[in-house]
């Protein structure tokens, strides 16, 4: 993540506690990181160092000016200015870090072979929530070179119950003692 991105994620989340609408800013970056994800020239013209700051400005106030909230609107305007449309999907996502961690909610990720019930993530997320003491959002992806078992990735910390990770602290142990 890069430190300009973290500024400016960390200047918007600020600004929008203090105006209280953390949640209409949600809704407005929800909105432009659909667009940026289904709208390819849209995304090149952000990134694009060659497209003037002015350009990019206007084309933005075009396509978004009426669909957003006004502190929404001038953060853009002030990213284009800046210089900085470039980093604008690092400070969505920054952002949203940011709005999680303040609602208290933390994101992880559950590796396994196949898909698990409800049952095996909702007790994993409770024991993930009883470690932390935050509401816990998982998402399953699958990986078929585990043979079995599961890992849950939360923040830094890796829980490898996996059989393929069992498998390699066996031999570890094994060939050093």
């Amino acid at each position: 993540m890069s430190r300009v991105a973290n500024r400016y994620s960390k200047a918007l989340f600020e600004y929008g506690v203090e105006q209280k609408k953390l949640d209409v800013i949600e809704s407005d970056l929800n909105l432009i990181k659909e667009l940026i994800a289904t709208n390819s020239e849209f995304r090149e013209m952000l990134v694009n160092p060659l497209i003037q700051a002015s350009l990019k400005s206007k084309i933005i106030s075009q396509i978004l000016k009426n669909k957003l909230d006004v502190l929404t609107y001038n953060f853009l305007i002030l990213l284009c200015s800046k210089k900085r449309s470039d980093f604008l999907e690092e400070v969505i996502e920054r952002f949203m870090m940011r709005l999680l961690e303040h609602k208290g909610i933390i994101k992880g990720e559950i590796i396994s072979t196949f898909p698990l019930d409800s049952d095996h993530v909702g007790a994993i997320k409770k024991r993930v929530a009883d470690l932390t003491g935050k509401t816990v959002q998982l998402e399953q992806t699958l990986d078929k070179n585990l043979l079995g078992g599961f890992i849950v990735k939360v923040k830094d910390t890796i829980i490898d119950l996996s059989v393929k990770g069992q498998l390699e602290k066996l031999r570890e142990k094994l060939v050093y003692g």
